[in-house]
């Protein structure tokens, strides 16, 4: 037999083993495949799939579980932002650095200190208060009427309110409270507001208030804390400021008072706040605010940027580089009912009493761009005696619009020299230096005089200014009638400007004694036309208030504030903690 066929039997010898061991091996698969309980593999059989695979397979096996995995993933995001639900739950604690010491947390003084404000606000409840959006709506009050004649108020409290002892808040708190208020021995702030009213008790619930004249803004002055008679009915007008409900006080508002600490001074350190679990109204969902005090803001600021606090009562624009890890905070620009504006004392130059020049001055000023450049757009441009968020605000008012050329032409001429006098601080002081640079580029020779702050009721009674940078605050109700009647031009009367207009006096005047809120609108706007006409003064902005708290805080949604206390109106809505579902 040749070598060729003897080679060619092996071959073929060969393939019949490799072809018997293949389907020996391919029968044993299958033996065990029927064997098997299970005909989809499991996970220690999965471990060994690759053993199967070839190189290619493995990367392609690979790629595809890849892109599964991160299918599964973004389906999974999708679903639940669209389906996971998170809604807050009472708990956590907040924390807040003020700048001084509470020295009465007592409604009838409050008035008179921020800080003491800012703890009776939370600590006491009110008739009325200012809800986020600078509207005043019931607290303590349910229901009330107004007499055909705007003199008499008849108000209804809610039945269900305890104070934190558990004691019940009737009309005789509420007396007694108001009985304080005019009392001259206790020298309240808030006494001179209600010297032609008289308050009467109809029953438990119900309290009549009579007032000598028309005012329409009269709830406005019922935001007053209630103090609880049985608590303070002992507390003679000399030891008042010294009794101990000062400092641990009972109130009826969404928190009571917890503790106090000292240092080895004496000194007050910090304050605690816990939620009053009996509130009547919407209860808030943090279950603790606690305040820490300091000298000044440097001091309230480094504690903010350590995490020793989580909120800043406010934050000076002064101060504002201060201020580190700003992406973990919320800075929140509250508008302030304050309008700045620039007072001409036609008394001191005589020009100012030709409109000509003040319009020009008034078209030298780049007010858009003054607020920019010096508060990088926190503030608003005022264009009127009344603020922009108030409901009586004209919006049709002519604007005199910066025109260099047509300022310059008129003031070259004139050969005008005046002091602007500002208030003895650095945001009015960067202000006024924009102003002299305007006014400098249109021919108006300007030097800057500082006021200090113990001197400006002095400056203002006399008049001693030619040019004043100043601030008048309106409040939540448009009456304007203590800045621009004409019987306001003289002494302790607020009408800087010496502004009289016998048909402007009659509309604040009428505008103050009508209750039907269109009709006080339609006033007002008429109002402010006239005024704009005439160009007293020249309306700058309007200032915000800076509250710092950190971002983990989430709920607050206030845009506008009166008092500073206000930056609470909304803290039922407050959250730390929240809790998830699913929604289908």
């Amino acid at each position: 037999m040749s070598w060729k066929i003897r080679t060619k039997q092996r071959l073929s010898f060969f393939n019949f083993l490799k072809k018997k061991k293949f389907s020996q091996k391919n029968d044993d698969m299958q033996l065990v495949y029927k064997l098997s309980p299970h005909k989809i593999p499991n996970g220690k059989q999965l471990q060994h799939i690759s053993k199967f695979l070839n190189p290619k397979e493995n990367l392609i096996l690979k790629i595809c579980l890849l892109l599964l995995i991160i299918n599964v993933v973004y389906l999974s995001v999708v679903f639940f932002k669209k389906h996971l639900q998170y809604t807050p739950i009472v708990g956590g604690d907040y924390v807040e650095a003020l700048v001084g010491y509470p020295k009465a947390i007592n409604p009838i003084y409050a008035a008179n200190r921020d800080v003491d404000a800012d703890l009776s606000r939370l600590i006491y409840s009110s008739l009325f208060v200012y809800d986020k959006n600078n509207v005043l709506i019931n607290d303590l009050a349910d229901s009330y009427t107004i007499s055909d004649d705007g003199k008499e108020y008849t108000i209804k409290i809610k039945n269900n309110v305890s104070f934190h002892n558990n004691d019940k808040l009737t009309v005789d708190d509420i007396l007694f409270t108001y009985d304080l208020i005019k009392n001259s021995d206790y020298h309240s702030p808030f006494r001179s507001a209600f010297a032609n009213v008289e308050a009467e008790k109809i029953d438990d619930y119900t309290i009549k208030f009579s007032l000598a004249e028309p005012y329409a803004p009269f709830l406005e002055l019922l935001n007053f804390g209630i103090l609880p008679k049985n608590i303070w009915k002992n507390v003679n007008p000399q030891s008042i400021l010294l009794f101990e409900a000062n400092l641990k006080p009972i109130g009826s508002g969404p928190y009571k008072f917890k503790s106090l600490i000292k240092n080895k001074d004496g000194d007050l350190k910090e304050y605690r706040l816990t939620l009053n679990d009996n509130y009547y109204g919407a209860k808030p969902y943090i279950k603790n605010i606690n305040f820490k005090f300091f000298i000044d803001y440097s001091e309230a600021i480094n504690a903010l940027n350590d995490n020793q606090v989580n909120g800043l009562s406010y934050l000076p624009y002064s101060e504002s580089s201060s201020l580190l890890a700003k992406n973990s905070l919320s800075l929140h620009q509250l508008i302030k009912p304050q309008i700045v504006s620039l007072f001409f004392n036609k008394d001191k130059i005589k020009s100012f009493s030709d409109k000509t020049i003040r319009v020009a001055l008034a078209q030298a000023i780049n007010k858009q761009q003054l607020v920019d450049n010096v508060f990088k757009g926190a503030y608003q441009v005022a264009n009127s005696p009344i603020p922009a968020s108030n409901f009586s605000f004209n919006n049709n008012l002519k604007l005199y619009n910066y025109d260099p050329g047509a300022s310059a032409d008129v003031l070259r001429s004139k050969s005008i020299t005046l002091t602007l006098s500002v208030i003895d601080r650095q945001e009015n002081i960067a202000v006024a230096n924009g102003i002299k640079s305007y006014w400098e580029m249109a021919g108006v020779k300007v030097t800057i005089k500082t006021i200090p702050v113990e001197q400006v009721a002095d400056v203002i009674k006399n008049r001693d200014f030619e040019v004043l940078l100043y601030g008048e605050s309106v409040g939540g109700d448009p009456d304007v009638y203590a800045f621009w009647h004409s019987s306001q031009t003289s002494g302790k009367g607020l009408n800087l400007a010496a502004y009289n207009n016998s048909e402007v006096d009659k509309l604040l005047s009428d505008a103050r004694v009508i209750h039907n809120v269109n009709d006080r609108a339609v006033k007002y706007q008429k109002f402010q036309e006239l005024l704009n006409n005439d160009l007293p003064v020249i309306f700058l902005y309007s200032p915000a208030y800076t509250y710092v708290q950190d971002s983990k805080l989430k709920g607050f949604d206030s845009s506008v504030i009166i008092d500073p206390a206000d930056r609470f109106s909304s803290i039922s809505s407050w959250y730390l903690k929240t809790k998830s579902k699913l929604i289908w």
